[in-house]
């Protein structure tokens, strides 16, 4: 382990040293991650955490700004690692001293890059203590405060925390794709059941429900359920494993209990103990299960009829992050409020750590001195302020 950094070096440039430190250590990482995820996961993880910490591009505001005081910082579950940063660090490298509470089930990998983190000079510690500790602490001691989680939690910190309090909230997303009847359909299924099962389906930009135009229905669903069909289910240990246990439960058990009460089961998951493959249902557009499901594998298909048709369609729900077409151009209606928009590509293909990340309707909260929208948000520049 290196010698941590003096104080006196300004936070920013310990980037490089935390990126050396991440690559000496990627084993170790890599080993720790495969108690959460699939090697395929913790390999493309690890792949946007060297990335972030060796931008293609200069972080030029970085050294124009300072950072606020203290943040507390509520990380996810999911890709442990990479949240991290985004959530933590991040804000630690902008100039603030960072706490962070990571969600209990991945705690041990979140653990790892946070001493790596610490040894290198950022201002940053864990607190593993339960939930409403961590919060009231943060109430009396905050400057600004990371919440990942539930709308519902992410509204009781906004009641609870003062208004000084600066505050990000990143909830659920509830990403949707688009397949127009211009779509090359065999490459548009193979892409929705692979950003499905990314993460053991549990992750933010996965393709929770699909829109499929009347007019290819049939020959999109074949497709859809020829590529399911070639998921290969297993432990995380196993290295051809594309679909591991969940390692949120709860949605599971929500959604997969009784799956042909909210709609017709195209293809029914094989469901053993903490094992779940991945379930297809056709539903209405006003199901529950398309406008509410996250982080279980169950993919819901609606059908289409024209624009006008779709575009009420996809302003239905509370939640609008990310939007995939597949068809060579968007809708003529744009892309209403999705954030994060793919034309016959991933989302996944367009992660950079460094450009604002969010949603509207109640997936992002961002509240600051004489302000509060829903958006993507930058989160170390918006808990910094001019030098």
């Amino acid at each position: 382990m290196d010698t941590p950094v003096p104080l006196s070096v300004p936070p920013f440039t310990r980037l490089p040293r935390l990126a050396e430190a991440v690559h000496a250590h990627r084993a170790e990482l890599a080993t720790a991650l495969l108690e959460v995820e699939t090697h395929a996961t913790a390999r493309t993880e690890l792949d946007w955490l060297t990335a972030a910490l060796n931008p293609s591009r200069p972080v030029a505001w970085l050294p124009q700004r300072r950072g606020i005081g203290t943040v507390f910082a509520a990380t996810p579950a999911t890709l442990p690692l990479y949240s991290t940063l985004l959530f933590a660090l991040a804000p630690a490298l902008a100039g603030n001293r960072v706490v962070v509470r990571p969600a209990g089930s991945s705690r041990r990998c979140a653990r790892l890059l946070i001493e790596l983190a610490a040894e290198v000079g950022l201002t940053v510690e864990l607190d593993d203590r339960p939930w409403h500790q961590f919060a009231a602490t943060a109430a009396d001691n905050a400057d600004g405060m990371v919440y990942c989680g539930s709308a519902d939690h992410a509204a009781d910190l906004d009641h609870a925390l003062p208004e000084r309090v600066r505050l990000i909230c990143q909830g659920p997303g509830v990403c949707a794709a688009v397949v127009t009847d211009t779509a090359d359909l065999p490459a548009a299924a193979e892409s929705v059941i692979a950003t499905r099962i990314f993460n053991n389906g549990q992750d933010c930009m996965a393709t929770e429900r699909v829109y499929v135009h009347h007019a290819v229905h049939d020959e999109f669903t074949a497709a859809l359920l020829t590529a399911a069909d070639r998921v290969r289910t297993g432990p995380n240990s196993d290295p051809a494993t594309q679909l591991g246990p969940p390692l949120l439960t709860g949605p599971t058990e929500r959604w997969i209990t009784d799956l042909s009460r909210h709609g017709t089961v195209l293809r029914a998951p094989e469901h053993e103990g903490a094992m779940c493959g991945l379930a297809i249902v056709e539903a209405v557009a006003e199901a529950p299960i398309v406008l509410e499901e996250t982080y279980c594998p169950v993919l819901p298909l609606v059908t289409y009829r024209d624009e006008t048709e779709l575009a009420q369609m996809l302003a239905l729900g509370e939640y609008a992050l990310g939007l995939t077409v597949f068809g060579h151009q968007l809708p003529s209606f744009g892309t209403l409020d999705f954030c994060h928009v793919a034309v016959d590509s991933t989302l996944y293909q367009h992660e950079d750590a460094w450009s604002a990340f969010g949603g509207h309707r109640r997936t992002t909260l961002v509240r600051g001195p004489g302000m509060r929208r829903s958006g993507p948000v930058l989160v170390p520049y918006a808990l910094t302020d001019p030098l």
